[in-house]
């Protein structure tokens, strides 16, 4: 049988029994106080449940009355404008009547007197309406702080009620009850890492040289899931069993947040970690298996989460950089990679000849049966890129899948070297000339060495 499988059905078991023996104590426990308290807690819930349906009903009240101040308050407005533009064409009218003494204009001068006198009064109804309504507004509003209070005030009582019938509980009660709260962790625990491991195979294919970029930054994701989810469930079970031992967690987070602010200089830098993790992550900077270099620092990816990530380099040294001391990154492997190479090789050679050659090996890299697959186009000749102190460089480059431009640039080496030595082309290394002047001075060292040149000739002779 596998040893995952013997694993699981060990802790079912496990909290199979548990929960019996778990059951068996609180049957023998559960008399007495504990039992009237549980009642209480039952009360109390009923009551938290009716007045927040309570609350929802008097809810659609204030947004109905709200619905009608609104209207009021544009009714009484609309009369009041109207009104007062009756009343300026009254005006108007009159002027105009006394100046032509026009009785027809008089007549039509005291309607609109009239009508204003209407709309100011429609004006008056509505604003007398408009303070009703703000008045049962303000009554609906204080029934609802009122109850919602009220639910307040319960929910600390059935709070107050667990905490008392934790202290109530027995010490090993409580260690039986808080059991199956590390086992639901440790099953989540499990759970968690089987599902990511099961989508890391999905993901996987081993037939591929290098994964795209879309699976890498899924195990890059994967392993950020990871990470908050252990740090999730490490909290949900602290949590309930500082519950289930009758501590309060609530004045503990407040303590935390204090304390927060007590060590807020050193907190900044926790937050600017999290926040340029953020955005390494969101902007796809580096993944998983990626080799960067950051800042000083340089290795494969073997992990990122929102706080550092994990290098690897290539002496086997891990390296944990903080992503808030990040300012810049290089990539080595992202989408492609270049293998960029300058070879030297001495003034005599016909650099023609030689660039040629450079092409061939390169052709034949791009047929080989396992190479081929890690080059993306031919051989890009550059040219001549430098006149040396001992020789001509000449500099090129291949397009490689990401991260393989190494392997291609340490074979194309090797080739290169075994083919200038077929073809007797010469790969310069550093010469020193020693020039021994020309004054009088030195003329015992010149036929010093002139007849130790001669001496050696004659040893060859014999």
């Amino acid at each position: 049988m596998n040893r995952r499988i013997k694993n699981t059905l060990l802790c079912v078991i496990c909290l199979g029994l548990v929960l019996s023996f778990n059951a068996v104590v609180f049957a023998q426990t559960g008399g007495g106080k504990v039992e009237e308290l549980e009642a209480k807690a039952q009360e109390t819930k009923e009551a938290i449940k009716e007045k927040k349906e309570s609350v929802e009903e008097v809810e659609k009240i204030a947004e109905f009355v709200e619905k009608e101040k609104i209207i009021a308050e544009e009714q009484a407005k609309i009369k009041s404008e109207e009104a007062e533009i009756a009343k300026k064409e009254a005006e108007i009218l009159k002027r105009e009547a006394e100046i032509k003494d026009d009785a027809a204009l008089k007549k039509a001068a005291e309607k609109l007197v009239v009508e204003a006198e209407k709309l100011e009064q429609e004006a008056d109804i509505y604003k007398e309406k408009l303070g009703f309504i703000e008045k049962k507004e303000r009554i609906v509003r204080e029934k609802l702080d009122r109850q919602q209070t009220q639910i307040n005030t319960l929910i600390n009582k059935l709070h107050d009620i667990k905490l008392e019938k934790a202290g109530e509980r027995g010490v090993i009660e409580n260690m039986v009850r808080a059991v199956p709260i590390f086992i639901m962790g440790f099953i989540l625990f499990l759970l968690l890492k089987f599902s990511l491991r099961s989508f890391e195979k999905i993901l996987s294919n081993k037939t591929v040289i290098r994964e795209d970029a879309i699976t890498l930054r899924m195990r890059t994701l994967s392993k950020l899931v990871s990470w908050l989810g252990n740090i999730i469930i490490v909290i949900l079970v602290i949590y309930f069993t500082l519950e289930n031992f009758g501590f309060s967690p609530a004045p503990l987070i407040a303590g935390a947040g204090i304390v927060g602010l007590a060590f807020g200089f050193g907190g900044q830098y926790l937050i600017r970690d999290i926040i340029n993790g953020i955005f390494i992550l969101l902007e796809d900077q580096y993944r998983i298996h990626d080799v960067v270099k950051l800042g000083e620092y340089g290795g494969l990816v073997e992990d990122i989460n929102l706080r550092i990530t994990t290098l690897r380099d290539l002496a086997g040294r891990v390296i944990i950089v903080p992503n808030g001391e990040i300012k810049t990154v290089v990539n080595y492997t992202k989408g492609y990679a270049q293998a960029l190479l300058e070879i030297g090789v001495a003034y005599k050679e016909n650099v023609d000849k030689v660039m040629q050659v450079i092409k061939d090996v390169g052709k034949e890299m791009r047929d080989d049966s396992h190479y081929g697959r890690l080059i993306l186009n031919d051989l890009e000749m550059l040219g001549v890129d430098d006149f040396a102190n001992s020789a001509v460089i000449i500099k090129f480059r291949i397009k490689t899948l990401p991260i393989k431009q190494w392997d291609v640039m340490r074979e194309f080496r090797r080739r290169l070297k075994n083919r200038f030595d077929e073809l007797g082309i010469e790969i310069p290394f550093p010469h020193t000339t020693l020039y021994w002047g020309a004054g009088h001075d030195n003329d015992w060292l010149r036929n010093l060495a002139a007849q130790q040149s001669a001496e050696g000739k004659g040893n060859v002779n014999g």
